[in-house]
């Protein structure tokens, strides 16, 4: 189901999406809008998890518990 909702956009915000269309990243404005809310939405969830590790790290707790740690690398090996 979608929803038409109307918007105002500044003169900046209109042509952001209207290069956003012409460079061909968006088909239309509308889509140019379902995108940004996209990437709105992916951003809040990276930030989200951003601060739980920051917070797990101040906490002194490994980031990634299943791996060894330290890790350590002979860096001979690799050459």
């Amino acid at each position: 189901m979608s929803s038409q909702i109307a918007v105002r956009l500044g003169d900046t915000e209109l042509a952001i999406l209207d290069f956003e269309v012409a460079s061909g990243r968006a088909h239309n404005r509308s889509d140019a809008v379902r995108r940004s809310i996209v990437y709105l939405n992916r951003y809040r969830a990276y930030r989200r998890d951003a601060d739980i590790m920051a917070d797990r790290q101040a906490a002194g707790e490994p980031l990634y518990p299943d791996l060894p740690w330290p890790v350590s690398a002979d860096l001979a090996e690799l050459e």
